[in-house]
């Protein structure tokens, strides 16, 4: 938004030097890009102020904007636009029909004027000054009014529209070629301003090239609407389009101006170009407008928020001074606050002491040292996972939620992907259905810049679609391992980190997983396991595929782990079990049998014989060669018994170990070795 200083003061008399206006903006929140000084041959001294405005102050994409939030810091009165009637003396050609997208249209037709009359200089100089070429007559006033005001008009060539005008969704297949002559095929959802042939402007962003106003141009019907926000937002994007009027409409423009709007405007075309004037037109549906936002607050909870003593009278004050309605309540010294037409940043209590603190002045607020408290960070899941990573060496990383096509293709199908309407690139047009694609593209860049050794993992949101409107989100945790294990050492070999060091650092997670083996295309065959918990797979660990490694140019195993943490948010707490002060029996048993045949089902077997008194399972060898027949392959474990309230006999864990052969010479046709 960028505007002259004299202009505004128009509205609120300012006198003030123009650095100390651009310091009192910023501390509204109406941040200052830049200024400079101007020497108008029209009115004397000026500086032209250029704002960067948040996405949520749409009120102040105008001079009345921030006139009226200058108005309630200097307590001056603001000197609202009076326009002097243009009364009627022609009956209008148009009706229209307007649909719950455009609950407020009102419009005007005007014929007999002559645009061959000059724009003013002043108001020529003025558009300049904010960034507008001066076109024609009616277009300058337009774009003067909506500057003035922040209210988006249009005008149409009358005599060539087809009928009465209609606001509406498109029909099947229609098309419309806007000002720019961009011919453009229309979605279901563009919401649009049609005669009776054809569509003629692509509504809240771009008049139609057919309708345009001309050189020859004798009649017009000008438009003032309210469109709902929801209906335009996005929509410029979707077109590759970004209009003055799109940016104010997606924000919400004041829907109570329409009327003030074409009063503004006929005044002015009344004064430059001529011509006679029907009726103003309105066609309002109260019931589809925004009803009146009434937000409760008190000073008590005010004060609390902001660390401060501010009387209930200056509150109320200065909430008034904003335009903000002040309803008495009966309940202590709570009070009720209306919220004008054109704030619609204003939806809860939070926002009203924003309000409060930006009137009274975030430096007049006072400072207050926070009070130390004892942080522990295992309260949370998540922290607690982060905290584990990090001592096993990890870096956690956060990465887009907004994916390239290729990218997720690379773990889902694209029946999955939750594609973005509007994306800001087209590599960023999916929200990404796993952490894999920023995880690999994060090691990918480390790697090209000589960062071999990487351990780093993130925690973060992925998108699922389900069906056409319904997107499951779920929170995952992934993680990504390569490179050495340990550091260049003279008194160590270097050793490459491996499936089973990723295995192994999920296990230490103590949460309870166990694995099993599955395929998944962009993992290792043969090097890759699904995560259990209880009897849900929820997620799975495994080497990259070698074609992967190869397309990224990466020389080195690539080991990655994806898992969901919803089955973990509801922790059983940890309770403390009594340990045993009795010895410990082991036994290391090894096993000959197919080579096919997983550890996982062989712990399984030994597990359901041992007994209620197996503390613990550790294989600590493989073996394949001389002396295991050619298919088969050798497997030692340590089986660890401890009671709790005697010592375990050799005769007893003898028992044991003899069921525990039994079982699976008996289910997985097991030999047991003998050494």
């Amino acid at each position: 938004m960028q505007f002259s200083k004299n202009w505004l003061r128009e509205l609120v008399d300012i006198k003030v030097s123009t650095e100390e206006l651009c310091e009192q903006l910023t501390l509204l929140g109406l941040e200052v890009d830049n200024y400079k000084n101007y020497q108008s041959d029209l009115t004397g001294e000026d500086s032209v102020i250029k704002l960067d405005i948040t996405p949520n102050r749409g009120d102040c994409f105008s001079l009345l904007g921030i006139a009226r939030e200058l108005s309630a810091f200097y307590g001056l009165q603001l000197s609202y636009p009076n326009p002097i009637e243009v009364k009627q003396s022609i009956e209008s050609p148009l009706d229209v029909k307007v649909c719950k997208s455009a609950p407020s249209y009102i419009g005007r037709f005007i014929t007999k004027i002559d645009l061959n009359k000059k724009t003013p200089l002043l108001i020529k100089e003025r558009l300049n000054l904010s960034g507008f070429r001066s076109i024609d007559p009616i277009v300058d006033i337009t774009n003067y009014v909506l500057l003035q005001l922040g209210q988006p008009l249009h005008a149409f060539d009358q005599d060539k529209l087809r009928g009465d005008l209609r606001v509406r969704f498109p029909k099947k297949g229609e098309k419309i070629t806007l000002l720019d002559e961009q011919k453009i095929q229309l979605d279901d959802d563009s919401l649009l301003i049609t005669d009776e042939k054809k569509p003629v402007a692509l509504a809240g962003i771009m008049g139609g090239l057919e309708t345009c106003v001309s050189p020859d141009t004798e009649s017009i019907f000008l438009e003032s609407a309210f469109f709902k926000p929801g209906a335009i937002r996005g929509q410029a994007r979707k077109f590759n389009l970004q209009t003055d009027a799109s940016i104010r409409f997606e924000r919400g423009v004041d829907y109570q101006i329409q009327e003030l709007a074409i009063k503004v405007a006929s005044q002015l075309i009344k004064k430059i170009t001529g011509g006679k004037f029907g009726p103003t037109q309105k066609f309002i549906n109260k019931s589809d407008l925004p009803k009146p936002k009434i937000i409760s607050t008190n000073p008590s909870k005010i004060n609390k928020t902001l660390g401060s003593n501010i009387s209930s009278s200056t509150i109320k004050k200065n909430l008034k001074s904003l335009g903000l309605k002040i309803i008495t309540s009966k309940k202590g010294d709570e009070f009720k606050v209306q919220i004008p037409s054109w704030r619609f940043d204003l939806q809860i209590e939070a926002d009203l002491i924003e309000e409060v603190a930006r009137t009274v002045g975030y430096d007049n607020l006072p400072i207050k040292d926070l009070k130390p408290r004892l942080i522990r960070p295992f309260d949370s899941l998540f922290e607690s996972l982060r905290v584990n990573l990090i001592s096993l060496g990890y870096n956690e990383v956060i990465t887009y939620s907004f994916i390239d096509q290729d990218d997720a293709g690379l773990t889902n199908k694209k029946n999955d992907f939750a594609f973005v309407t509007n994306p800001i690139s087209t590599n960023m047009s999916v929200m990404r259905p796993s952490l894999f694609s920023g995880l690999i593209n994060t090691f990918s860049y480390n790697y090209n810049r000589g960062v071999k050794d990487q351990k780093i993992f993130e925690i973060g949101s992925v998108f699922i679609k389900k069906n056409k409107n319904i997107i499951s989100e779920n929170i995952l945790l992934s993680g990504l391992i390569s490179g050495n294990r340990n550091n260049l050492n003279w008194s160590e070999p270097q050793i490459q980190r491996d499936f089973f060091d990723l295995k192994g650092d999920l296990e230490s997670l103590s949460l309870g997983y166990s694995f099993s083996q599955i395929k998944l295309p962009f993992l290792h065959p043969g090097k890759a396991a699904a995560i259990i918990k209880g009897k849900k797979q929820i997620g799975y660990l495994g080497t990259i595929n070698p074609t992967i490694q190869e397309k990224l140019d990466i020389k080195q195993n690539i080991h990655f782990f994806e898992l969901s943490l919803e089955v973990n948010k509801e922790r059983e707490p940890k309770k403390f079990n009594k340990y045993s002060v009795f010895p410990i029996a082991r036994r290391d048993l090894s096993f000959i049998l197919e080579k096919d045949i997983s550890s996982k089902s062989i712990e399984t077997l030994i597990i359901q014989n041992s007994g209620k008194d197996l503390k613990e399972i550790q294989i600590f060898d493989v073996y394949e060669g001389k002396k295991i027949p050619k298919g088969k392959k050798s497997l030692a474990f340590s089986l660890f018994w401890q009671a709790k309230k005697r010592t375990m006999t050799d005769k007893e864990i003898d028992r044991i170990v003899k069921k525990i052969a039994n079982s699976l010479s008996r289910n997985l046709n097991a030999e047991l070795r003998v050494q």
